[in-house]
């Protein structure tokens, strides 16, 4: 085997490589993205439990008021009692509650956009690889075409005087 042949199986070998790895990073990136989404879901799940928990204490808070308000002799549907519901229980548990709603949407969307990110990642890896792998096997394959053959910009001539008529052999002497 030549030091070309052997040089373009390198060179083969090499490249074979390349895309390997460019296929792995990119199953990586996958399962990082994968992972990402899983993450954002549970993060939703912890927002959607922080609203729940904010609703049960609302209830708690309002069912006191009106406790408080019938024990005290006073109707808990009117008046002072109904506006303390309302203004000082009801309407903060009700941001509260938005709050999370809001807190679970962008959970899933961030997780999803880094997602996203990360496969976009992961496909841009994968053709790196094969820019890399084509550029090795066409670095080789100039490298093979340029073996034994003369550098760029040389002539040789072995003409001796009298057999070509335009070379000539200089003489001393």
């Amino acid at each position: 085997m030549t030091v070309a042949v052997a040089s373009l199986v390198l060179a083969g070998v090499s490249a074979y490589a390349q895309i390997k790895q460019g296929e792995a990073t990119k199953k990586g990136y996958y399962a990082q993205a994968e992972h990402k989404k899983l993450e954002g879901r549970v993060e939703a799940v912890k927002a959607k439990e922080q609203g729940i928990q904010v609703l049960k204490a609302t209830n708690k808070a309002l069912a006191s008021v009106g406790a408080i308000a019938y024990a005290g002799g006073l109707e808990p549907s009117l008046g002072t009692p109904q506006d303390i519901g309302t203004y000082s229980v009801l309407n903060p548990g009700l941001n509260d509650f938005i709050t999370s709603k809001d807190n679970e949407f962008l959970a899933i969307s961030t997780a999803n956009a880094q997602a996203e990110d990360l496969r976009f990642a992961g496909r841009q890896a994968k053709k790196q690889a094969y820019i890399g792998a084509f550029t090795t096997m066409a670095s080789a394959g100039f490298n093979y075409a340029s073996l034994g053959s003369a550098p760029a910009g040389t002539t040789t001539t072995t003409a001796s005087y009298g057999q070509s008529p335009g070379y000539y052999q200089a003489r001393y002497g």
